[in-house]
């Protein structure tokens, strides 16, 4: 005997303002006592606080001690201006000018160390521009004629015709390769071409 199938129950009235949402658009419910699976991560090793080490007793060969302060070169003062006046110091700048690899030989024959020489320099240098500062060009003069004077004791002299070729090959753009080929250092190319000026106007 079938029984009849039972009567659907009325439809619960929906407050009104109030809205469904499809229970497929829902997200999955939460389980708050799911197993968790086991972290890959290996827990930090515990390390032992560092003891402190007297200072009485050395570091251990793997920890590099401080540095040794090096010691800044002395540099006479005053200066030995005396010894190495303008002309001279021009002398000496044309030399290494012309060959700078031994600067260090050269110096010993002059009984200079590279800190002094360096400080001789910078005054030097410094006195230069403030005569040109002030409007007065005779230590530039008196610096450029050493330095040249030196330049000829050295290779010989310089010709009109070589500074004419000079003056050429620097406006093609070839001054370093003209420089070369006449033995002359980059440096001496202002001095030279004051100097061959004044060469010029009093012919």
């Amino acid at each position: 005997m079938f029984l009849p199938p039972p009567k659907p129950a009325p439809p619960v009235p929906i407050p009104e303002g109030v809205i469904l949402i499809p229970t497929e658009l829902l997200p999955p419910p939460v389980l708050e006592h799911a197993p968790r699976a086991p972290s890959a991560i290996p827990p930090p090793q515990l390390v032992s606080p560092v003891a402190d080490v007297p200072a009485s007793e050395p570091l251990p060969a793997s920890i590099p001690g401080p540095a040794p302060a090096v010691s800044a070169a002395m540099v006479p003062t005053p200066l030995p201006l005396d010894a190495f006046p303008l002309e001279r110091y021009a002398r000496l700048d044309a030399a290494l000018a012309l060959d700078p690899a031994p600067e260090p030989s050269i110096l010993e024959q002059h009984h200079l160390d590279p800190a002094t020489w360096r400080a001789l320099r910078q005054h030097w240098q410094g006195t230069l521009r403030a005569a040109l500062r002030d409007g007065d060009p005779a230590p530039l003069r008196a610096y450029d004629n050493a330095f040249v004077e030196e330049l000829e004791r050295v290779r010989g002299a310089i010709t009109p015709e070589q500074y004419a070729s000079l003056t050429r090959a620097s406006e093609r753009g070839a001054r370093a390769e003209a420089l070369a080929a006449l033995g002359l250092p980059t440096a001496a190319v202002l001095p030279v071409e004051r100097v061959m000026l004044r060469r010029a106007t009093r012919v």
